[in-house]
């Protein structure tokens, strides 16, 4: 028979139950935690590729919907840029336009400036011109008595202002002052004695005192005298009659170029 150790067999009983609570708890737990723990993370990798290969089909079908309608979209933005296209160049033409009515507006205007100017110094010279003649001629063919004519109507009118207007002949007396008067007098033409003596007399009694007398011959004055003293000139010439026509015909002349614009 066999004889069994009982206490024997109870003792490695013991020592098994105590090497597999140890192998349990030092092995077998961490083993099993540790294969939870990568189940748990394969799981989640798992949901989270899951998640991935969802979005990833919905931007496929996304990229696919647009690439589906990538023509109707080109073709949208093709007619957006013509027409901001055809809107900046209409406006950029209408600019253009105006900048050159504007340009073609100041052009005739100056245009019409010079025009303007160049008639009237046309007329100018034209009128210069028939005045320098007439001048030249008047000098050569204007009888003497013309020019004794125009110094006594002179004296005449010196005298008149003596008797009509007392306070400008002061006036000109006062600006005199105290020294004794220069008369200065130019003469187309040699005066005669007694020329000379008659404006010495009138301009004596106009300055009521003595008074020296200059006198020089301007045949430019064509006939008749100018004369000055002190701040006062007085001339009856043609000369001066003929500035006076060529002054009417430049008025004249410049009014029918207004009338006519």
């Amino acid at each position: 028979m066999l004889d069994f150790d009982l206490v024997t067999i109870l003792a490695e009983i013991l020592n098994f139950l105590v090497l597999a609570v140890a192998l349990y708890y030092l092995l077998f737990k961490p083993v099993v935690k540790r294969m939870e723990e990568n189940a748990q993370k394969k799981a989640a990798s798992l949901v989270e590729a899951q998640e991935k290969e969802k979005q990833a089909a919905k931007t496929l079908a996304e990229i696919e919907e647009r690439l589906a309608n990538l023509d109707i979209e080109i073709e949208a933005r093709l007619q957006e840029a013509y027409k901001l296209a055809q809107a900046e160049s209409e406006a950029l033409l209408e600019v253009t336009k105006e900048e050159a009515e504007k340009i073609l507006s100041e052009a005739e205007i100056e245009a019409s400036k010079r025009q303007l100017r160049e008639i009237q110094e046309l007329q100018e010279e034209l009128v210069n011109t028939i005045l320098n003649i007439s001048g030249q001629v008047l000098i050569k063919t204007t009888p003497s008595v013309i020019h004794d004519n125009m110094i006594e109507e002179l004296l005449e009118e010196i005298w008149d202002l003596g008797k009509s207007d007392m306070r400008q002949v002061r006036t000109i007396r006062d600006s005199l002052a105290e020294r004794t008067p220069s008369v200065y007098v130019a003469s187309s033409t040699e005066l005669s004695p007694d020329q000379q003596r008659s404006l010495i007399r009138t301009f004596s009694a106009l300055a009521d005192r003595n008074v020296n007398m200059e006198i020089d011959i301007a045949p430019e004055l064509i006939s008749g005298v100018q004369i000055r003293m002190g701040d006062l000139i007085v001339e009856n010439n043609l000369k001066m009659e003929l500035d006076q026509l060529k002054n009417e015909v430049a008025e004249a002349l410049e009014e029918n170029i207004r009338n006519d614009e």
